[in-house]
């Protein structure tokens, strides 16, 4: 049984892979910044007593997640999903995503998502990197975007696709950090799933997507390490 701790897991893809993971009977360590209004995970948790166990985490609080490392002191997380992320500012009717583009961009806005997308998964990294070394496939995955790729992205978003690049150039700097620890470190990109953050676009069903994920992350060594690589396991370009 193998450990895996996944960060925004409380709805979309991190929901998903809590849910595929505790169903093949491994041991889930699911977070999210609310779990008593996470009613789906909850209701998880519920179905797969002594696998699953719920914690509160904002990503952005890196106290809060010094301290979730140091309350799981002696725990070995074979995989660690950085999921948790955002898209920037949207709204259903795509009226604020003016404030992604040049000329009219909310830079508050801007600092606020590239301390969820960059920042944090490399702070949650810094704090677990023991935690997932003490294992003997270590592995750091992080959810990414083909929106942060300099040869597939075309998108006029500044916000989002600069924090998925940036995130990007972090995990081959990570993998290179942590080699001799033998932990390999993957950026993955889960294609365009319909979820909250995909938008009324998405043509993929997040049970495909993560089925794909799984697959990618299970295969995935050092070889792979520093990669960009799809659900479907094509390597990205970036």
């Amino acid at each position: 049984m193998a450990t895996i701790l996944i960060t925004g897991a409380s709805r979309g893809i991190g929901l998903e892979l809590t849910r595929q993971y505790a169903a093949a009977g491994e041991r889930v360590i699911a977070t999210c910044r609310s779990p008593s209004g996470a009613v789906d995970l909850q209701a998880l948790a519920a179905a797969h007593p002594g696998l699953l166990q719920v914690e509160a985490l904002d990503v952005t609080d890196f106290a809060a997640i010094d301290a979730l490392a140091a309350r799981l002191a002696g725990t070995t997380i074979d995989i660690l999903i950085n999921n948790a992320g955002d898209i920037g500012p949207r709204d259903p009717d795509r009226t604020r995503l003016i404030e992604q583009r040049f000329g009219t961009l909310n830079y508050a806005e801007w600092r606020r998502v590239l301390d969820v997308n960059m920042l944090a998964p490399i702070k949650v990294a810094e704090a677990f990197a023991s935690h997932v070394a003490a294992a003997k496939r270590p592995r750091l995955v992080f959810v990414s975007s083909t929106t942060g790729s300099n040869v597939e992205g075309r998108y006029p978003l500044f916000v989002y696709c600069s924090s998925k690049a940036g995130l990007n150039k972090c995990v081959t700097m990570l993998a290179m950090a942590l080699k001799d620890r033998g932990v390999t470190c993957l950026a993955v990109c889960p294609g365009h799933v319909k979820t909250e953050l995909g938008g009324d676009g998405a043509v993929l069903e997040v049970g495909e997507s993560v089925r794909g994920l799984r697959a990618v992350i299970d295969g995935a060594g050092l070889a792979q390490s520093g990669q960009f690589i799809r659900y479907n396991g094509e390597t990205i370009a970036w």
